[in-house]
């Protein structure tokens, strides 16, 4: 499974991405949510069940943590979620992509500092996730913040973006050589606020067979891997 954070569904249309597309592929629904904040709709995709008003309890948003017995993990024996809001987030990894961010508006780095942290970061989630789907696991779910965090700054520079997507077909690919099977989710999408983005109010979804989902909130998706687990 890939979580791809900020996955917006049309660029993935636009720029002709098939791996991400899969067999099935369409817009999520989290219309529920009265803010698409990330830590938000992950920790409600993992549980099931919206969580919105638990989570913008904690002072510290990005360590809030679920348990697994909260989790649709919790329906495998062997499991490995890498780097998961909510869950198994790396806090401390993606401290340096945040000061980069606030620290572009205050003047004191480059938009090029920030990507350069940002693509590092990256890669090193990519080695860890095909080092985890070689193993013997039922369940594998790397998430990667790639698009999101190249998309705060740059969502409306058509021509980079394009090639970040490019980049995250090509996991998808590799991805489907260890699976017959994969289930792609985003948390939300993007709009361009001039050369920067927003949040939108959708996600993407992709699986690799015919299935039509429609528009299914991102809670539905708990109900999914499980009925995927027990067939």
């Amino acid at each position: 499974m890939l979580g791809l954070d900020g996955l917006e569904y049309h660029y993935v249309e636009e720029f002709g991405c098939k791996n991400l597309m899969q067999k099935s592929y369409g817009m999520t629904d989290i219309s529920e949510f009265k803010e698409p904040r990330t830590v938000v709709i992950w920790s409600s995709f993992l549980a099931g069940k919206n969580l919105e008003e638990r989570v913008l309890k904690e002072k510290e948003l990005w360590s809030f943590k679920l348990k697994p017995e909260e989790t649709f993990f919790s329906k495998f024996e062997k499991w490995e979620a890498l780097d998961v809001p909510g869950f198994t987030y790396n806090v401390e990894m993606h401290k340096r992509e945040r000061e980069l961010l606030k620290g572009f508006f205050e003047k004191k780095n480059t938009i090029e500092d920030y990507d350069k942290v940002a693509l590092e970061d990256y890669k090193k989630m990519k080695e860890e996730f095909f080092e985890a789907i070689g193993k013997d696991y039922e369940i594998v779910m790397g998430y990667f913040a790639l698009a999101d965090v190249i998309g705060h700054l740059s969502f409306g520079v058509k021509a980079k973006m394009k090639l970040i997507y490019e980049e995250l077909d090509s996991l998808a690919r590799e991805a489907r050589e260890y699976a017959d099977d994969m289930l792609i989710v985003s948390d939300h999408g993007m709009k361009a606020v001039g050369r920067f983005g927003d949040h939108s109010d959708h996600g993407f979804w992709s699986i690799g067979r015919e299935l039509d989902l429609g528009r299914p909130r991102i809670t539905y998706f708990y109900r999914l891997i499980e009925g995927l687990r027990k067939a």
